[in-house]
């Protein structure tokens, strides 16, 4: 690896350093209920999801303004949160709400980290979708570990940008992975950084492992299918062309983790060949129903 001008920092400076950040976000009430939740299947229901949306005045109107959407063309109009969430259905507005809270806390203008947003929504789905292959008892787990799984990179671009833009130029010049890049840079990666961040915001141990250890699968003790589901889905999205930053390899799937889901050679393939434009399809249907959360009067533009 070239060399780029700046000496790598110590891994337990950095550790210290992010840790203590002041400008870190903390994680909104809304969001941390809803990951307490979907632990808890029989939680996703209207009531108790409705309840968690009634917290925050924001998410509430924007519910009642995409339920009353001509996405959606619900016959009459809808005045409650629960019955918003009975029209969406508690699992959709459940993900929605999770992914609004989390990241227009971490990019509150919603344009700095555009293409993390999609690679994010990509692993999502491909989590979620591959959960649902593999008889995962939890698909919401799988979604939000694949929503939060690069956190990790948004900590490091905010807290040293010049440093990460750094790491991105090695990606793009060498064609090496953008952990190698990171480690090179600042002593760590995203995902152990990204772990660190999940910890300080309180999150359950299961998906603090899988944002931890989604590179490195085979190190997870705690919840090592969830890892790998995590790890197959980030790849997966690199896949359908959602790769961030642009330039970086998707590297190859680890064999551990085709082993932890259960995965023989020929079901691997068969389900690649499945998945990719189905993600594909099913991201493009995230993103207009995300757009019209977001912000129903800009939803077509």
């Amino acid at each position: 690896m070239k060399a780029t001008g700046l000496k790598s920092m110590d891994r337990v400076h950095l550790k210290k350093v992010t840790e203590s950040m002041v400008a870190l976000p903390t994680l909104p009430l809304v969001a941390s209920r809803l990951l307490e939740s979907i632990a808890d299947p029989d939680s996703a229901n209207s009531e108790e999801i409705g309840a968690v949306i009634a917290l925050d005045p924001s998410l509430t109107a924007r519910t009642l303004k995409l339920a009353n959407s001509d996405f959606y063309g619900f016959p009459r109009k809808v005045g409650t949160v629960d019955l918003a969430v009975v029209v969406l259905g508690p699992d959709t507005i459940r993900d929605l709400v999770l992914s609004a809270a989390v990241f227009q806390t971490l990019d509150p203008t919603w344009r700095a980290l555009t293409g993390l947003w999609t690679h994010s929504l990509a692993c999502g789905v491909a989590a979620r979708a591959l959960a649902d292959r593999c008889r995962y008892r939890l698909d919401g787990e799988a979604f939000a570990a694949g929503v939060l799984h690069d956190i990790g990179k948004v900590a490091l671009c905010q807290s040293y940008p010049e440093r990460f833009e750094a790491a991105v130029a090695l990606v793009r010049e060498q064609g090496i992975s953008m952990v190698e890049a990171e480690r090179g840079v600042l002593g760590s990666d995203h995902a152990e950084v990204g772990g660190w961040l999940a910890e300080r915001w309180g999150l359950p141990d299961d998906l603090v492992e899988a944002i931890a250890c989604h590179h490195r699968p085979e190190q997870a003790r705690l919840n090592p299918e969830l890892t790998s589901l995590i790890h197959i889905a980030d790849s997966l999205a690199g896949l359908t062309g959602n790769s961030w930053p642009v330039e970086a390899e998707n590297g190859s799937i680890s064999v551990y983790a085709w082993e932890c889901v259960q995965l023989g050679d020929a079901e691997r393939e068969a389900l690649l060949e499945d998945l990719v434009p189905f993600i594909r399809r099913a991201v493009e249907r995230e993103q207009e129903l995300f757009r019209h959360f977001r912000d129903p009067q800009e939803a077509g533009t």
